[in-house]
């Protein structure tokens, strides 16, 4: 990214002319400066400096001037850091979709060599088993590269657009062998192949798996990098006797409960106009105690 490297600089610059820009005083600091001086020399020598007004003048002027390019350069520094955070933040989603599409083709072009390749895991192998397999090998050990190159990117993205935090949670998921296959489980996932993405370890037997496997991928964002974490690690809800299963259940429907309707219960007389309605058929009896809630809910 040419374009971020370039305000990047350009911020670098900035802070760097920021901080070696001399100390000074304020308008107010340089002007109290003079003042004090012309008191403690009219306490040591009882005589007013006539040039009191022009030095004060002076001073003020001068401080002025350091304030404003002082004010400037902060704004500068400032400025230029959310010009390279933006230009950054904006252009990582485009090149982390080119990441993807590159990683794309070299799994599909390790697929195709794996076929050819077989049951063949080292070098040795390929060279006895022939022309073919041997050529499968080459081109599989030329693509390891090709894949190194695209999760080295990845991940300095993917940095270089998180904060400090993420950084630090990056990292442990990285050390953990996530951020290069989603939507499996890493409990289902060889030991191999965990350790080949935890540490950087490729070879062309893991690259062979993850092109058959079909989970590779380059994450969106840092968020799409957390969402396929929590979904690939275990529940992180445990008792005294293990895991707690939280996935949802569905529970039976409730049967509805036909209304209770009392000796004493009446039907609502809502027209004075109309004949009174007939008391409703009762089908319970009215208990001797007052309804608690065990009641309602039997």
């Amino acid at each position: 990214m040419p374009d971020v490297a370039k305000a990047q600089e350009r911020h670098e610059a900035a802070r760097k002319l920021r901080r070696e820009f001399p100390r000074g005083k304020t308008p107010a600091e340089a002007v109290a400066a003079v003042q004090a001086d012309a008191v403690a020399r009219f306490a040591d020598t009882g005589k007013w400096p006539t040039t009191f007004a022009k030095d004060a003048a002076k001073a003020h002027a001068d401080a002025l001037a350091w304030e404003a390019e002082a004010e400037a350069l902060w704004s500068l520094e400032r400025s230029t850091e959310a010009a390279a955070e933006h230009l950054r933040d904006s252009l990582s989603a485009d090149v982390l979709a080119h990441l993807d599409g590159r990683l794309t083709e070299i799994l599909d072009a390790a697929k195709s060599a794996g076929e050819a390749l077989g049951d063949v895991t080292t070098a040795e192998q390929a060279i006895d088993a022939g022309s073919d397999v041997l050529d499968a090998w080459r081109r599989l050990t030329a693509l390891l590269k090709d894949y190194r190159n695209v999760r080295e990117a990845q991940w300095e993205i993917l940095r270089a657009v998180s904060g400090e935090d993420k950084r630090a949670r990056m990292r442990g998921w990285r050390e953990a062998g996530h951020g290069e296959i989603k939507e499996v489980r890493m409990a289902d996932v060889p030991a191999r192949i965990v350790d080949a993405m935890a540490s950087d370890s490729y070879d062309v037997e893991f690259l062979v798996w993850v092109a058959q496997s079909g989970a590779a991928y380059v994450p969106e964002s840092y968020d799409d990098l957390e969402f396929h974490v929590t979904t690939a690690t275990e529940p992180v809800a445990y008792d005294d006797h293990g895991p707690i299963d939280i996935s949802p259940r569905v529970l039976p429907p409730l049967k509805p409960r036909p209304a209770r309707v009392y000796p004493h219960s009446s039907t609502p007389h809502l027209d004075a106009a109309q004949p009174t309605p007939e008391r409703p058929t009762a089908n319970a009896s009215a208990l001797d105690r007052e309804p608690t809630t065990t009641d309602y809910f039997a």
